[in-house]
């Protein structure tokens, strides 16, 4: 079995995911390959832990790495990376 801390916590990408105010049931459209609400429910709850099979694992980082990204631009998080960087300087 693998060690926990080396499978991706897809019960974290999901809420995060979930967290910009994407629905479930637009997640699970997005994934494509016949994923259903029910599907992003059953991580989203940790009821799937790590059943999730490569290809929807794969869709929901590359959708969670947009969706961060979208975060950023949205002004709320760069507010504090500013900060950050004036504190550093």
């Amino acid at each position: 079995a693998m060690q926990r801390g080396t499978t991706m916590d897809f019960q974290k990408l999901v809420t995060e995911i979930l967290d910009t105010g994407m629905t479930q049931t637009e997640l699970a459209k997005r994934c494509g390959h016949g994923t259903t609400q029910g599907h992003i429910s059953a991580i989203y709850t940790g009821r799937r832990g790590d059943s999730v099979g490569y290809v929807l694992g794969d869709a929901l980082v590359k959708i969670h790495r947009r969706a961060m990204r979208m975060k950023v631009g949205s002004g709320v998080v760069s507010e504090s990376v500013k900060d950050v960087a004036s504190a550093v300087s």
